[in-house]
């Protein structure tokens, strides 16, 4: 098992969602959906919608063990 930590480095990074992301094992059934973190903007009466786009994943990691990283938004550029 590992952690697969991987995140944008855009300048968009706080406000552009690219969330849900997908880490799937090749040639198994292990399809993991990932979100970024929790935003913790607090804009008066109510939650900002700032969030800091960085997915850990938990990892598989037999020998040989590939994975694939699909977003469903427009990827970072970095």
């Amino acid at each position: 098992m590992g952690i697969l930590i991987f995140e944008s480095e855009d300048d968009d990074t706080l406000d552009r969602s690219v969330q849900p992301v997908y880490a799937r094992m090749h040639d198994s059934r292990i399809d993991n959906k990932v979100n970024s973190f929790m935003d913790h903007v607090w804009d008066g009466f109510y939650t900002g919608q700032l969030r800091l786009t960085r997915f850990p994943v938990l990892v598989y990691l037999p020998e040989g063990a590939v994975y694939d990283i699909v977003y469903t938004g427009s990827p970072p550029k970095k």
